[in-house]
This record gives structure tokens, C-alpha cells and sequence, in this order.
């Protein structure tokens, strides 16, 4: 017999749920820091309910990681428009960080816990970070051929290096020490490359779009 239709939009609920009771789990204890159970508890099911639809611990893990970045790319708007929109959403993303704690420690533990060649995440953030300087790049050398870079600026390649390791470290210091103004220094970064007029640009297209609308319930967040 064919599976009532009603049982699939529960079954993605229920999947749904796994994967933000991952992000808050794996956010706060790391990989090796957590387990099914503390995830499971938080949804209100039992660990076998979890492998029901993930079928290990590791994988559970990349499906967390995937669906965050799924969400993530779909916010970003420069395909096909103005160079500087770039600079638009990347400071709108940080907005929307520094607004859900439990993404920017998901990245941070996990990333650290990562450098382990035997860790479930290795590849997947070895090609994340291949796939963000390539993305920085790409976008960094429009904004130079639009004539918005200040001459005598770095190459497109170095400014993708600078900003990846720049947003980084201002995590960390953020998570250590919320006074860290992750956005007030990322706009100090891009005042240092764009010309005046570009920055301003850039800037009042931020302030009229604001920052991006959270989409997460309240709960993943960690404090």
C-alpha cells in the first residue's frame, strides 16, 4: 500500500527537527563532545528514531552542515547583478550571525575539531574552504573590473585569502568576547579596499535592505 501523503510532510518535519537539535548539539559539544541522546532528547525522540532517518552519527553531522549551507547560499543575491551586492550580503550575513550564535559556534568547534584527518568533516570543510576562496574571489575580482577596488589593492586571490581568515578569527573572538564587533571590523576590512564612494554605495544599500530576516526559531540559538 502506498504511504498516506500526510506521513511525508511529518516525516520532513521530523527531519527538519533532527538537523536544528544537530546544530544546537554539535554547535555547543563538538563532534566527539556529543552524542545521539542529547540530540534525541531535544527533539523528543529516541536515539533509534534518529537513526530511522539518518543512519550514523557522521552523517547525521554532514546533513547538519549541508542543510545549514543550503540555507546560507540561498541568501546571497550577486549572480547577475551589481558587483557590490557582494559586500552588501556578506554584511547582512554577519547580522544574521551574530544573531544566531549557535551557526557561528557549529563552524568554529567543528572547523577546529576538523583538522583531524580522521574526522567525519575533514573533507567536507577542506572543500568548504576551497569553495569560499574560490567564491571570494570570483567576486572580489568583479568588484575590481567594476572599478571599485582602490588602486594598488591586493589581487583578488589575496583579498579572498584575507577575508576568509579575517571572518574566522573574529568569530572565535566573538564567541570568547561578545564586545567584538564582528560587523563594525568587516566594514573596517572593506573601507580599506573599496574607494570612498563604493563603500558608501555599499553601505546604504545595507541600511536599506537591512540585515537578513531569522529564519531559525528561537531554540537554535545557544546562548
Amino acid at each position: 500500500m502506498a504511504r498516506p501523503r500526510g506521513n511525508y510532510a511529518v516525516t520532513a518535519a521530523r527531519r527538519l527537527a533532527i538537523l536544528d537539535a544537530g546544530l544546537q548539539v554539535f554547535g555547543r559539544n563538538g563532534y566527539n563532545g556529543s552524542s545521539l541522546k542529547q540530540i534525541a532528547e531535544l527533539v523528543g525522540i529516541t536515539e533509534a528514531g534518529i537513526l530511522h532517518h539518518f543512519k550514523t552519527k557522521s552523517e547525521l553531522l554532514i546533513a547538519v552542515l549541508d542543510h545549514r549551507d543550503e540555507v546560507t547560499q540561498s541568501w546571497f543575491t550577486t549572480e547577475g547583478g551589481d558587483s557590490l551586492n557582494y559586500v552588501v550580503d556578506w554584511l547582512r550575513l554577519l547580522q544574521h550571525n551574530m544573531s544566531n550564535p549557535g551557526i557561528v559556534e557549529l563552524y568554529a568547534t567543528l572547523s577546529g575539531e576538523a583538522t583531524s584527518p580522521g574526522h567525519p568533516a575533514n573533507d567536507y570543510f577542506r572543500q568548504r574552504y576551497e569553495t569560499v576562496r574560490e567564491y571570494n574571489q570570483a567576486n572580489f575580482q568583479r568588484l575590481i573590473t567594476d572599478g571599485h577596488i582602490t588602486d594598488g589593492a591586493p589581487s583578488a586571490r589575496d583579498l579572498a585569502v584575507w577575508l576568509a581568515a579575517l571572518s574566522d578569527g573574529l568569530q572565535i573572538q566573538w564567541m570568547l568576547n561578545r564586545e567584538v564587533d564582528l560587523l563594525a571590523e568587516t566594514e573596517s576590512f572593506f573601507r580599506t579596499i573599496l574607494k570612498h564612494e563604493s563603500m558608501l554605495l555599499a553601505l546604504e544599500r545595507y541600511e536599506a535592505i537591512g540585515p537578513f530576516v531569522a529564519v531559525e526559531e528561537a531554540a537554535l540559538s545557544v546562548a
